[in-house]
């Protein structure tokens, strides 16, 4: 198992865009993305339940244990979030 590091923002909003994520709004210090490509999160990741919204602080760094809700919501592991960083 990858150990998880403190990432900045923009990488976390690149990495959720290239499982399907797009930017629905950002008011003040939190980005909100939405599900907009529900194909390419089943292509990439089978048949898992992922959140429809997940909202991204917009700090840097952003701490672990926030990237692990993050992971959560998105339904994706460490090694699968690392592989996309």
């Amino acid at each position: 198992m990858s150990r998880l590091i403190p990432l900045n923002y923009d990488k976390v909003v690149k990495a959720l865009s290239k499982v399907g994520y797009v930017l629905n709004h950002q008011k003040g210090s939190h980005i909100v993305m939405h599900l907009d490509r529900k194909e390419k999160y089943t292509k990439l990741f089978g048949d898992r339940k992922p959140e429809y919204m997940i909202v991204v602080p917009a700090h840097r760094p952003i701490g672990r244990g926030m990237l692990r809700t993050i992971m959560s919501e998105a339904n994706l592991s460490v090694d699968e979030f690392n592989s996309l960083t």
